[in-house]
């Protein structure tokens, strides 16, 4: 594949492209300002990644459709250690977890905001740092920021968490497995390169 594609660029204005990729879109792709500030390009649109049908390219995913959940216990361990070690709250300043709210929702039907509401005060987190504040118990970062959130609650203080959601990865650019499932689909690579970032070309450099 390499090899017989030497020499060929993806170009938009006769530049080559800024080409963000990640994993698996959830069947929705993101702008590029969704999660990147300087990233808004003509190419990096939000779109259904569908076939005809209706069906996801990536569904094919193990990340396709998720479920995450924290007990009290780790919700007291974790906003405690990412509040602080994103810079979002002083150490020893959290305090119990009161509330926990999303706020909003991206043209790709991602969180905007999270808002946390602690003993300590309010914070709200956005963007893409909502999946470094929402790790998981085991550390890693939530998978997306395309989730609905379900919040129990006992005692004033929130006493259970459970995250529902799609897709892994920022969602802008190519999906790597919406590739898979195009391709498999029989499409190739011009015309998934076209899908992904519209309105680019293929332009041969040497």
């Amino acid at each position: 594949a390499v090899a017989d594609t030497r020499g060929e660029v993806l170009t938009f204005g006769g530049a080559p492209i800024d080409a963000f990729f990640f994993s698996t879109c959830g069947g929705r792709k993101a702008t590029g300002t969704e999660a990147f500030r300087g990233a808004a390009r003509p190419y990096l649109r939000s779109m259904p990644d569908v076939d005809a049908s209706g069906r996801a390219y990536c569904s094919g995913s193990p990340r396709f459709r998720w479920r995450e959940e924290w007990t009290g216990a780790e919700l007291r361990r974790t906003p405690e250690h990412t509040l602080v070690s994103t810079g979002l709250a002083p150490s020893g300043r959290v305090g119990r977890i009161l509330r926990i709210r999303t706020i909003g929702r991206t043209e790709s039907d991602r969180v905007a905001s999270l808002s946390i509401t602690t003993s300590a005060g309010t914070v709200e987190v956005d963007g893409q740092q909502i999946r470094s504040v929402l790790r998981l118990p085991g550390g890693d970062i939530l998978r997306s920021n395309a989730f609905e959130l379900n919040v129990s609650y006992a005692g004033g203080q929130v006493s259970r968490l459970v995250a529902d959601g799609r897709g892994a990865g920022h969602g802008v650019g190519m999906c790597q497995w919406g590739a898979v499932g195009r391709a498999r689909a029989g499409q190739r690579y011009p015309e998934i390169l076209a899908a992904y970032f519209p309105g680019t070309e293929l332009q041969r450099y040497y």
